[in-house]
């Protein structure tokens, strides 16, 4: 009898263990990685040279911390490390792991003014980023800043890059440490001023070929002086005469190009904004020192 009991008990605690095994296995796989290469190495930015954060090994179980790819096939996750208990985070290749839940294709968006339908990647809306993210997360992604400013819950960070062949700061705008705005400012001087008009053609052109046609195009004039006058619209730029910009719209962002000048100066800049931080950004500039354009 005694032996029966410890069977059957023996029985209950496998069939339990084996239910709350699979149990969980259900309920974590929605989101899910396992780790299928040996020694997995988690980077703390999605380069190799990067240093390595931990190395997992096979069947391990993470959890992916964002929805896109970074620099097209590091995938950013965190799980619990085994040797401190708290969790830690970082990105790891699309070769050492596989996928416990079912993926699906992202939405197409249809443009509301007929042009050819764009593909919403979902959450990225500039560069490697998308709308939300925190200071952190920006910094591990681009590294140390160049420049950076706080103030009344506003944060800038910036970094000096080339776009297009052409020298550019890079701003990104955090409104209570969620990335609200950014800019990219194009740092050229010319002589010539006509080659300010022909640098804003040549940066229109690819927001065209990623965005499809713009929504709306605009050539202000606040002095006409130049206007029949080609020649001089560069002229008329850095007089503040003349103001040339497009804008692009859909579910998320807005970005608008824009080419404006007054004093003899004329500034280039193409501005991202995310729709669902308009508001937050726009009080806190009010208690702010910080430039947001």
């Amino acid at each position: 009898m005694i032996g029966q009991a410890k069977k059957l008990l023996g029985l209950s605690v496998l069939f339990m263990f084996v239910f709350f095994l699979h149990s969980g296995s259900l309920h974590s796989s929605s989101r899910k990685l396992k780790i299928i290469a040996h020694n997995a190495s988690v980077h703390l930015d999605p380069d190799r040279r990067s240093a390595v954060v931990a190395k997992l090994a096979i069947g391990t179980l993470v959890s992916l911390g964002s929805a896109r790819k970074f620099r097209t096939n590091w995938n950013y996750v965190y799980f619990t490390s085994k040797k401190t208990g708290r969790t830690k985070s970082g990105y790891i290749l699309d070769s050492s792991v596989e996928k416990l839940f079912k993926v699906t294709k992202n939405s197409v968006i249809q443009r509301e003014n007929g042009n050819a339908n764009r593909q919403n990647e979902l959450k990225t809306n500039f560069r490697n980023t998308y709308w939300g993210m925190n200071k952190a997360q920006v910094v591990r992604m681009e590294g140390r800043p160049d420049q950076q400013d706080n103030s009344g819950g506003l944060a800038v960070i910036r970094y000096a890059k080339k776009i297009s062949d052409m020298d550019c700061m890079i701003g990104y705008v955090f409104a209570d440490n969620q990335l609200a705005k950014a800019k990219y400012s194009f740092l050229a001087k010319y002589e010539d001023k006509n080659q300010y008009i022909r640098s804003y053609k040549k940066i229109k052109d690819v927001l065209v070929e990623k965005y499809g046609n713009a929504d709306a195009e605009k050539v202000l004039w606040q002095n006409k002086t130049y206007k029949d006058d080609r020649s001089n619209w560069g002229l008329a730029l850095s007089l503040g005469h003349l103001e040339i910009n497009s804008l692009w719209k859909d579910a998320d962002t807005e970005i608008q190009i824009r080419l404006h000048g007054e004093k003899g100066r004329v500034s280039l800049v193409v501005l991202y904004s995310g729709l669902g931080y308009i508001e937050l950004a726009s009080r806190l500039k009010a208690q702010s020192h910080l430039s947001i354009w």
